[in-house]
């Protein structure tokens, strides 16, 4: 059920510039939450990674600058034609309409038709960050540590995700939940921040020789004038901070159900298993592939 809908979008053959990796994102959906109960949440949670995982590659990858100006101001008004875009775009954008009527049908059901508003708002938000990204590369420009951060909640994906989630979700996602998620609540930038600075300090070489908007790392080394090691140390100490965020938000009593807290500290705590080491997403054909081999494929012995 996962894969089918993969491999019938036929996009890792038609997009071969973009990552090909609906296991490891699935993987993500499990890391968010394993029960059984919450299969229809995970299935929105990994094809929307998915999906994120290759606008990223557009937007860092493959996209000239005023493609993406055009796609994003697609997104923006939410204009489903698409005459003058690219034919890679076009493929791409209209597998994710497929995926936004998906939910749109789904939560309809549910008597949650305001599902569809959120998804699309946060998308925007998404698609705004990473063409702000793509400026900044294009005039070969490091912004600020902050300015770079404050776009990092998004190119982080997590909230996105979250959103995502929250479609699934009929007994926590209301209304209340999505206004919640949209006020940029503190566990949700802690979370979020910890997914890109350390996907920024184990990923930032390689993305820096392919050609890459400047990562934390790079922000940070300007800014402060640290050399590389030394910025490590911060941008790992800004991370501490972050987990602490988190359980202080953990403790304190919250307006919204305790699951949508404990969505936000499982992603943190996914992405301390896929980037502690190394860039565990997009180098995913050694120790990633056999964490996810031992995970999905070998069954545990049972002992009586």
């Amino acid at each position: 059920m996962y894969c089918r809908w993969w491999i019938d979008l036929d996009l890792a053959t038609k997009l071969p510039f973009a990552r090909d990796r609906v296991i490891e994102c699935f993987f993500w959906g499990l890391g968010a939450f394993f029960e059984p109960q919450f299969v229809f949440a995970r299935r929105f949670m990994t094809k929307v990674t998915v999906f994120l995982s290759i606008m990223d590659d557009i937007y860092d990858v493959h996209g000239t600058i005023e493609e993406l100006e055009l796609f994003t101001e697609k997104i923006e008004r939410w204009d489903t034609s698409m005459e003058d875009l690219p034919d890679y775009m076009k493929l791409f954008f209209e597998a994710l309409l497929g995926f936004f009527d998906e939910i749109e049908q789904e939560t309809a059901k549910e008597g949650r038709p305001y599902c569809l508003h959120y998804c699309r708002e946060m998308l925007k938000n998404q698609a705004r960050a990473y063409l702000t990204e793509a400026r900044w590369f294009n005039q070969d420009c490091v912004p600020q540590l902050e300015e770079y951060r404050r776009a990092g909640l998004y190119t982080s994906c997590y909230p996105m995700a979250a959103v995502a989630w929250l479609c699934g979700m009929a007994e926590t996602g209301s209304k209340e939940a999505f206004e919640w998620m949209f006020k940029n609540p503190k566990i949700v930038v802690a979370s979020s921040d910890i997914g890109r600075l350390m996907d920024d300090i184990k990923s930032h070489e390689f993305e820096q020789e392919r050609g890459h908007v400047a990562s934390a790392v790079e922000c940070c080394m300007k800014q402060y004038g640290v050399s590389k090691e030394e910025a490590y140390d911060m941008l790992s100490k800004m991370v501490e901070s972050d987990w602490k965020d988190i359980n202080e938000e953990l403790l304190k009593p919250s307006t919204v159900p305790r699951q949508i807290l404990i969505l936000m500290l499982n992603l943190a705590r996914i992405i301390d298993v896929m980037y502690k080491d190394y860039d565990g997403y997009t180098d995913a054909r050694n120790t990633t592939k056999e964490m996810l081999t031992a995970f999905l494929v070998d069954p545990l012995p049972v002992v009586a």
